[in-house]
């Protein structure tokens, strides 16, 4: 039986799906996810190295994650923490994402995706905010966990 005989034979919209599902759906569009790591961090913020997060906008790197934390205060009773680790193409060497110079947004200076603050992506080749870890404070102590 010819191809074209078979299709008519089957509903319009199973023929379609099955065109589309046959053609066209390329997964190299698809970003791949970024590794998964345990992070369980805890942050006094009343040390020397938390100076930078008794105001607001400020921020410091932790180790962790994948490939490291960004811990940025937003107020004095919320703080967010980010993997600095890009979402566009995780696995290149340096898709690393840092504050910029100008300390308003972040950026991986590889692929240039810029995210705001809040991890929310503004720009570039990224498809997805950061990813985000929980934060919870507990008078000086700060901890960041997923």
């Amino acid at each position: 039986m010819h191809i074209l005989s078979r299709c008519r034979l089957l509903p319009a919209a199973v023929l379609a799906l099955g065109f589309l599902a046959g053609c066209g759906s390329s997964k190299s569009n698809v970003e791949p996810a970024i590794p998964t790591a345990v992070v369980n961090d805890l942050i006094n913020l009343s040390t020397q190295e938390a100076a930078a997060l008794r105001f607001d906008n400020g921020f410091i790197y932790r180790p962790g994650g994948v490939r490291g934390i960004i811990v940025v205060r937003q107020n004095a009773q919320q703080y967010l923490a980010f993997e600095r680790n890009c979402p566009f193409q995780p696995y290149d060497a340096c898709a690393k994402v840092s504050v910029d110079a100008s300390r308003f947004f972040l950026v991986d200076t590889c692929c240039s995706s810029r995210f705001d603050l809040t991890g929310q992506l503004t720009s570039g080749p990224a498809r997805r905010p950061l990813r985000q870890y929980s934060t919870s404070l507990n008078g000086n102590l700060l901890y960041v966990t997923n």
